[in-house]
């Protein structure tokens, strides 16, 4: 069957897919058709040694422990998350230079993981394998979709004491941490995203090898694998069957030939001349709906052109009502007197946001000076002072005692006297508890004391 040619002019498109893989049944499930532990009716046995691996993992198990030892970094996973997220990157048929193209698969296919590395991180790409033995040379990529939050310090509006019995409210600044998340939304969760991907994956990597961006607002959906071969294989079941009674007629039968030798010899016949016509027939419905989708393709492209068109067209009217009857030196001075209002604006949002950096720094700095200074009370108290306070004053200065280091010899000593148990609660009969412990360490040498307070890892 002669190759379908392409006008030089015309270039071909990249060919880029993303799948959310969102348990490990499915994740194995794409696992065994990238490194061939399922059967692939589709792949040629003969060149699955030429498929190449440029990660470790070389089999769905491999894949697997590799992205659990990923996912452990994540302090959101849940039996819903995303776990992985494959990508299929290739071009079409003609463009590589084994099919009569200019395109170097191994090239082509460097800069795509070069791309995704850039996008994900080199770690959380976990599974690479190139396939060469199915009709068009094409890159499977799997990633853990992971996002580094960095720290950073949040605003919130508090209770910050009272005033003749009013409650007071202030903005204290908190200091929240740096996380890591499982989020394959924050990479492919919208249509907007999808497009980004699309269009970004083109610039950076398509242009360098003569390739283009698909159609945009494209209605075209992917035929997989599965729905290729049962249309194949359901024109070819309808469109062959000869029985013996079919061909049972007088005047058809060869002495030297069996009935059933005549029918299995007629059908081979028929199979070698005529599958290729048959498979291409069976394939109509295929083609029916992809080109019902490059009509609604097509009416998304003019539904868009028609709305920015109006758009432009507004825009044009109303500077058209604002410039009428203005010469070009009074356009000009209007344009200066908009540019000086636009820098006094970026000036005055300039000086706002100093201004709130100067607020939270004097603000931490009183913090910083009103703890320091409970610091310094806190360690003039002695157990006696501590006990007599009222229970939440006393659990918050507690507390603060166990986090500081500075604070690690007042709090020994608050435990060394006995009257508070390991929680910084006060015990009922201190006397009686420190007159039990003499007692047991007097009878028992051996028995071990258990102590009242583990001191804290600072």
């Amino acid at each position: 069957m002669a190759q379908r040619v392409l006008p030089s002019s015309q270039k071909q498109t990249v060919i880029l897919r993303s799948i959310k893989l969102t348990s490990w049944s499915k994740a194995g499930a794409s696992a065994g058709h990238t490194w061939r532990t399922t059967e692939v009716p589709h792949a040629d046995k003969t060149r699955t040694h030429l498929n190449e691996d440029w990660r470790p993992a070389s089999s769905p198990a491999q894949l697997r422990a590799a992205t659990e030892e990923r996912i452990a970094l994540a302090d959101n996973f849940r039996s819903n998350s995303v776990l992985l997220i494959e990508y299929i990157v290739s071009a079409n048929h003609h463009a590589f230079i084994e099919n009569g193209g200019n395109l170097k698969w191994k090239e082509y296919f460097k800069d795509a993981l070069e791309f995704f590395e850039g996008k994900h991180g080199e770690k959380n790409i976990v599974g690479v394998n190139v396939q060469l033995d199915e009709h068009t040379p094409h890159l499977v990529i799997y990633t853990v979709p992971l996002v580094n939050h960095p720290a950073y310090k949040r605003q919130r509006n508090v209770i910050t004491g009272k005033e003749n019995g009013k409650i007071i409210r202030g903005y204290r600044m908190y200091a929240v941490p740096a996380r890591t998340s499982l989020s394959a939304s924050h990479f492919i969760g919208s249509r907007k995203k999808l497009r980004t991907l699309q269009t970004e994956f083109a610039e950076h990597v398509g242009t360098k090898h003569d390739l283009q961006r698909g159609l945009r607002h494209s209605a075209a959906t992917h035929v997989t694998t599965k729905t290729f071969h049962q249309a194949l294989i359901k024109g070819l079941s309808k469109n062959i069957d000869i029985s013996l009674k079919d061909l049972n007629k007088k005047g058809f039968l060869i002495n030297k030939e069996s009935d059933e030798e005549y029918v299995e010899r007629i059908t081979t016949l028929i199979h070698e001349h005529y599958q290729p016509a048959v498979a291409k027939a069976s394939l109509y419905e295929i083609e029916k709906r992809r080109a019902c989708e490059m009509a609604e393709t097509a009416r998304r492209a003019e539904e868009n052109l028609k709305c920015e068109t109006a758009s432009h067209h507004k825009t044009k009217q109303k500077l058209s009502e604002i410039t009428e009857g203005i010469s070009s030196s009074e356009i000009s001075e209007i344009k200066r007197i908009a540019q000086k209002f636009r820098y006094d604006r970026a000036e005055q949002e300039r000086e706002a946001r100093l201004a709130k950096k100067r607020a939270e720094q004097r603000e931490a700095a009183r913090e910083q000076q009103q703890e320091n200074e409970l610091v310094e009370k806190i360690m003039r108290l002695d157990a006696q002072q501590l006990a007599a306070m009222p229970v939440l004053e006393r659990k918050k200065i507690w507390e603060l005692a166990v986090e500081r280091a500075d604070l690690e010899p007042t709090l020994f000593s608050w435990i060394d006297s006995g009257i508070f148990d390991h929680n910084g609660a006060v015990v009922e009969n201190p006397i009686k508890k420190e007159k039990a412990i003499k007692n047991i360490s007097l009878n028992d040498q051996k028995a071990p004391l258990t102590p009242l307070f583990k001191s804290p890892e600072i």
